[in-house]
């Protein structure tokens, strides 16, 4: 089959999953803040303290899940492990619309671990994407499945404010409809596939590459900048419903102009900053436009427009250079390891803040923004550290004869 099909067909199931995925986002914030729906109240506790569980809890699965599923499909093959974990990602979400309908927190908490747990499954669509390399350059793959995966949550985020004023179960009975669908378009559309080459060095899980001391300090500096970017995710809503006084379509609205920037940069911008800048360089970039703009965004009074459309531009430049830096520099090891480690570090960041974020937003939702604002700037200078320290990183073995580093890269 021809690369371009496989990453057109990965990049359609991305978007089908990555829909599901945000549609509940502008959903929590007024279901657990405004609504004081049954399935808010749990044990006389706070509505924020039980909104920051449901936001950990779903990611805390993700962690779980990317830690393994990524691995797997290395020793595995890619399309049986896709294929099987969208199967577990539609039942998480046919139980949640289950457990909103009866007002069960509890099994609405569980339910969204469950979802969590197989929807790790999105690093094996980076995998595939770093797998066609030579025959199509990553950070061009990467920044395509970037753009659907930035379509997914500008699609699903709509859906999720337009299905509301039908019921929060309706809404995610329609994200399990979509992972059914991606269900058939792998069956349909992905070739079978063997194991990692032997060549490669196939972990049992992502963490494991954690005792390579240069896959450990990209570890450190890529944690904090997911603890920058789910700190700003998790509660932008939250502030503009504070300050702005949003409802589900307002956020909803605020969504679509941070995603339609990312989606235009991805597509029109990243390969270009590539061949000026080099990986590291345009890496660093994006960091720089996320990171500052987040710092000022609680002095702004809830006007959001500017910096949102700086912050999409940061997150569409370092989410194709980072994959692209770690996939060229990750020695032997397996891309699904690796890809796995970037979504366990990415999700580790979410339960965290999530957790975190929680109990500032009971002082001051501002706290919360200004701390992911100074995260994405310390990982900025500590990635700016690694790249001007040029350590020599080992190739993967199936790159011979060795690349030259990209201009300005390690």
């Amino acid at each position: 089959m021809s690369p371009y099909r496989i990453l057109a067909a990965t990049a359609l199931v991305t978007l089908i999953s990555v829909s599901g995925v945000a549609l509940p986002y502008p959903i929590l914030a007024p279901l657990f803040l405004d609504l004081a729906h049954p399935v808010s109240q749990f044990a006389n506790l706070p509505p924020k303290l039980l909104l920051g569980a449901i936001l950990a809890i779903y990611p805390l699965g993700i962690l779980i899940g990317s830690n393994l599923i990524g691995a797997w499909s290395d020793r595995f093959g890619r399309r049986t492990i896709l294929l099987w974990t969208m199967v577990g990602s539609a039942l998480g979400y046919f139980l949640s619309a289950q457990a909103i309908a009866q007002g069960n927190f509890l099994l609405f908490a569980l339910s969204r671990l469950v979802t969590g747990l197989f929807e790790g499954n999105l690093s094996v669509a980076r995998a595939i994407a770093s797998d066609l390399h030579p025959k199509i350059d990553r950070t061009k793959a990467f920044s395509w499945l970037s753009a659907t995966t930035y379509g997914g949550y500008l699609i699903g985020p709509l859906l999720g404010g337009v299905l509301l004023p039908l019921g929060a179960p309706v809404a995610f009975t329609v994200a399990g409809i979509a992972c059914a669908i991606a269900v058939g378009v792998i069956a349909v559309a992905l070739p079978k596939d063997r194991p990692a080459a032997c060549g490669q060095r196939a972990e049992r899980h992502s963490l494991a590459l954690l005792r390579d001391p240069r896959i450990r300090a990209f570890f450190t500096l890529y944690l904090l900048l997911m603890l920058s970017v789910n700190g700003f995710y998790e509660f932008y809503p939250v502030w503009l419903l504070e300050v702005r006084q949003f409802d589900s379509l307002d956020i909803a609205g605020a969504t679509v102009l941070l995603t339609s920037t990312m989606i235009a940069v991805a597509t029109l911008v990243n390969v270009r900053a590539k061949q000026r800048l080099g990986l590291a360089r345009a890496g660093m970039v994006g960091m720089a436009l996320f990171s500052l703009p987040l710092l000022l965004l609680p002095l702004s009074a809830g006007h959001y427009v500017l910096s949102f459309i700086l912050m999409g531009a940061g997150i569409a430049l370092y989410n194709a250079m980072l994959p692209s830096f770690l996939a060229e520099r990750g020695g032997d090891y397996g891309q699904g390891a690796l890809m796995g480690l970037m979504a366990t570090t990415f999700f580790l960041g979410n339960v965290i803040m999530a957790l975190l974020g929680s109990a500032l937003a009971l002082l001051d939702t501002r706290l919360v923004l200004t701390l992911s604002g100074l995260f994405g700037a310390v990982a900025m200078a500590q990635f700016g550290h690694l790249h001007f320290r040029r350590t020599t990183w080992p190739r993967p073995v199936s790159q011979a004869p060795a690349e030259k580093p990209a201009a300005g890269g390690l």
